[in-house]
């Protein structure tokens, strides 16, 4: 039979379907899990990674939210102690230790009075002697908050020998740090208080007593040619709407060296104010133009061919290098030759004593030769006006004020050139009414030769010639004089800590003064008529017969008698001047004049043989008279010649803080310190007749009346050399009421975390 299909034979077998093996079973599963748990872990440490990178830049950015805080603190407690020094004063010229822990304790309980009720403190400053803690002060919702602390060096604790103070701030300090010294900490923090980050910077303050200017008048200043200044100045003058009524007054040292170079200067000018180059100007104020700074140099073509000394800027100093200079092609530097200079310039005299004057900023370079390393400036610090810039140039300018204000100006890092309507000028207005000069009186009247009559005699029985009459002007040399003296002339003399009596109005001439040298004057000068009662023209006839001043009731036709007007010539001072504070400025009575090679010397000389070596100074009056060697509050000085600045023997030197009513100085005179004036003119008021106010001013070198002075007059050759430069080392003299400053010292900066 056939077999059907579905039949099946012995030894065929049936379709079925593969067989599997069973050993291979779930593997897909293991791989399957496998990549669950790879990219299970991927997705855990891309999770962690994540959130760890949110973690750090939380920290991160707590940490830079909380040092921002804590520098915001420093910047808020340095402001603060700033203000409240300004309104705590002292007569002592110096700041010891004893002296700083009694400060403090006024600048602590101030300082902590202003916290109080800031609403911004989140908790009353707190007192624990030795340390003030202040805050916690909130910065605002949700922001960091930071707290200060305030101690009083030595730290307890302290290493003082580590390596904070091997650093320059330190150098030349006695360490351990006495009181003088405070330590301020700011603390900041951010984040919720089981997870904040600290932040902390600490930096040391001094308590001093410093008037951190060169020049500071009450009155407008007039800065002449052949005159430098190294240090802040600041006029508080503010009758700018009257003739002549500039507050501070500069003249270019370049101008009148050639005419070539005027046409240029005055260009420039006109580019400073805008008028030139398609836009160009000063836009900060410091007579220079920025090369980096587009809009200062806006439609000038190629500016940086004008930049000759290449210090990124084009200021007057740069066209006087073009003008005389010659190019170095080894170094690619101009430089001016002392030679080429006298030869190239109209008055040789002049074009000496300004090479000479340049180079007291670079005692180091080519003797005859000046370059950009000679750092010139005609300023080299800050300018502060009280006065606006709107009122100035609406007023005495009629215009832009660079018309009246010429010479690159230096300022410190990080400040402004100038500043109108100056907030910084008010803290130091002084008054005669500020200064107690009863210490340098009592060094004279306790002297067991200070009697000024016993003094001269003596001098007269060593061979000194016996005192005779001189009638001269005042000013002397002056070529509009006010008024006539007739003086007794004392000449070869020596004086020691002498009283110099009032009515005296003598000329010293060749005399030596050692010690301190104390003028008395009536104080009570303020009747109106005391400038005229008794003056005289040059006949000796009356200038103003009805003319009658009153004092203490009592009438004084002539005031001669009470006051002191003194003339020096060629005179040395081995110690320094003091005069009484008169109640009001009367400049025709009370004035001192120096004239010819008079000369204030106070280290130990070693040329002059007037001095015997016993009368030297000692080191603690060295140092008395290094803080001050002319202290004549609302006096009126003269210093220097009219007519001869030429002369290089007249060579007058100052020390310390010089204090005057008002100081002329003409010719060659060299000032270390501060130059501060007392007087402030008002029209219609005192002295001033009428609205006059800008012909009381100070005047620093040589002015025409044309300009406003109305003493003196330009001379045909030379200018003379002042440089004046403010010596921040020095103490005050005793005696000054004013403010005392806790300044941050900038190196002492350091920070840490909590």
């Amino acid at each position: 039979m056939p077999h059907s299909k579905t039949a099946t034979r012995r030894g065929v077998p049936r379709h079925q379907p593969p067989r599997r093996d069973h050993r291979q079973r779930g593997v897909a599963a293991v791989l399957a899990m496998l990549f669950m748990v790879i990219f299970g872990s991927l997705a855990a440490a891309m999770a962690i990674v994540s959130q760890g990178n949110l973690a750090t830049a939380d920290a991160h950015m707590k940490i830079n939210r909380s040092l921002a805080a804590a520098e915001t603190g420093m910047h808020v407690i340095e402001h603060r102690l700033r203000e409240i020094a300004n309104g705590i004063k002292t007569t002592q010229g110096e700041v010891d230790a004893d002296l700083a822990e009694d400060l403090w304790q006024e600048v602590r309980q101030a300082l902590a009075a202003s916290f109080a009720s800031d609403q911004h403190s989140l908790a009353v400053p707190s007192y624990d002697e030795p340390t003030l803690t202040i805050g916690p002060i909130t910065m605002g919702d949700n922001a960091p908050e930071f707290i200060v602390t305030l101690t009083p060096h030595p730290l307890a604790g302290e290493d003082y020998d580590g390596p904070q103070y091997q650093r320059a701030a330190y150098d030349g300090l006695d360490l351990p740090l006495d009181a003088r010294w405070v330590r301020v900490r700011v603390t900041a923090y951010d984040g919720p208080e089981d997870r904040r980050v600290y932040r902390s910077v600490t930096k040391d303050f001094r308590i001093d007593k410093r008037i951190p200017y060169a020049v500071l008048a009450r009155s407008r200043i007039m800065i002449g040619q052949h005159v430098m200044i190294d240090g802040p100045i600041g006029s508080r003058f503010t009758e700018t709407h009257l003739e002549h009524g500039h507050p501070i007054h500069m003249v270019s040292d370049f101008r009148g060296l050639t005419a070539e170079l005027d046409e240029e200067l005055d260009v420039f000018v006109n580019t400073l104010i805008g008028e030139e180059s398609g836009g160009a100007s000063d836009l900060t104020g410091n007579n220079r133009l920025n090369l980096s700074h587009s809009d200062e140099v806006e439609g000038i073509t190629d500016p940086g061919q004008y930049d000759i000394d290449g210090d990124g800027y084009i200021d007057e100093w740069d066209f006087f290098l073009g003008h005389f200079g010659r190019y170095d092609t080894d170094t690619g530097e101009w430089y001016v030759l002392k030679t080429d200079l006298e030869s190239g310039a109209d008055d040789p005299i002049r074009a000496a004593e300004l090479f000479e004057l340049i180079k007291t900023f670079s005692p180091s370079n080519d003797p005859n030769r000046l370059d950009s390393r000679d750092r010139y400036a005609k300023i080299r610090g800050e300018v502060y006006i009280s006065a606006t810039q709107d009122s100035w140039e609406s007023g005495a300018a009629g215009g832009p004020y660079q018309d009246y204000f010429q010479g690159p100006i230096h300022p410190d890092f990080g400040k402004d050139p100038i500043e109108f309507d100056s907030a910084s000028n008010e803290a130091y207005e002084f008054g005669p009414e500020d200064f107690d000069v009863s210490s340098f009186r009592n060094r004279a009247s306790t002297s067991s030769e200070g009697d000024f009559a016993a003094q001269v005699a003596a001098n007269i029985a060593n061979g000194a010639p016996v005192p005779y009459p001189h009638v001269e002007e005042v000013p002397y040399g002056a070529e509009n004089p006010y008024e006539h003296y007739e003086r007794l002339v004392y000449e070869d003399m020596t004086f020691e800590n002498v009283l110099i009596p009032p009515g005296t109005n003598a000329l010293f001439k060749n005399c030596v003064f050692i010690g301190v040298t104390f003028i008395e004057t009536e104080t009570a000068n303020d009747h109106p008529d005391y400038n005229y009662a008794g003056m005289m023209e040059h006949d000796g006839t009356p200038k103003f017969p009805d003319h009658v001043a009153v004092i203490n009731g009592e009438d004084v036709p002539d005031t001669k008698e009470r006051a002191n007007n003194i003339r020096f010539d060629d005179a040395i001072f081995h110690g320094g001047i003091v005069t009484d504070a008169p109640q009001a400025y009367t400049h025709v009575r009370n004035k001192l004049q120096f004239t010819g090679e008079t000369r204030f010397v106070i280290d130990n000389p070693q040329d002059f043989d007037q001095i015997e070596p016993t009368d030297y100074l000692n080191a603690d009056d060295q140092r008395l008279f290094r803080r001050s060697t002319l202290l004549a509050p609302h006096y009126s000085i003269e210093m220097g010649t009219f007519t001869e600045p030429a002369n290089p023997d007249q060579m007058t030197e100052l020390h310390g803080t010089i204090v005057a009513g008002l100081v002329d100085m003409r010719g060659n005179i060299r000032v270390t310190g501060t130059i501060l004036s007392t007087f402030q003119p008002t029209s219609n008021e005192g002295p001033v007749i009428g609205e006059t106010s800008p012909w009381f001013t100070m005047a620093i070198g040589y002015f025409d009346q044309d300009s406003g002075d109305m003493e003196a007059a330009v001379p045909e050759v030379g200018r003379g050399m002042i440089h004046i430069r403010y010596d921040p080392t020095t103490a005050l003299p005793d005696g000054i009421n004013g403010p005392i400053e806790v300044r941050p010292i900038a190196g002492s900066y350091f920070e840490s975390g909590k």
